[in-house]
């Protein structure tokens, strides 16, 4: 059976975007420690200010009403000695039972999307083992390094 995805903006101060935030917390949280859930309600909430910058905050919705993915696109990504000048695509998270069904890629094709708007050519992201699914929709890796003693990709994607 097929569920639709829809992706909009994460609708800050809601029930999405408290799971959102524990989703992206719960999978990041060993590569930063110094993270808090409330860094990504406050990216959530700080979207909703101006729709013309920078954070973007979007989730991926099924068809039946139900969060099924997040993603942000973040102007840094407190990355510890980035050269990269951003912006980021950042916390992205697909509920297991949703993966395999392109709903990630729709969440980072629209994040860059969004940021390609906003007028920004390059943009970046950091992955830690999935710098292979990145690169089969255009992503180019730019360098390997560490994270709080944790292996990452630091991957571009170029107009």
């Amino acid at each position: 059976m097929r569920t639709d995805i829809v992706i909009s903006d994460m609708p800050a101060n809601s029930t999405f975007a408290q799971i959102g935030a524990q989703w992206a917390f719960d999978d990041w949280k060993e590569t930063d420690p110094n993270d808090d859930i409330q860094w990504y309600l406050n990216v959530y909430s700080e979207s909703e200010i101006d729709p013309l910058s920078l954070p973007i905050s979007l989730a991926a919705v099924a068809g039946n009403d139900e969060l099924v993915g997040v993603a942000c696109v973040v102007s840094d990504d407190a990355l510890p000695d980035a050269e990269e000048p951003g912006p980021w695509v950042a916390a992205v998270f697909v509920n297991p039972k949703y993966r395999g069904r392109a709903v990630g890629k729709q969440l980072v094709t629209e994040a860059v999307r969004r940021a390609r708007e906003l007028g920004h050519s390059d943009v970046y992201l950091y992955t830690r083992n999935v710098a292979h699914w990145y690169e089969t929709f255009g992503w180019e890796r730019v360098r390997e390094t560490y994270v709080y003693h944790k292996p990452i990709t630091i991957m571009v994607n170029r107009i």
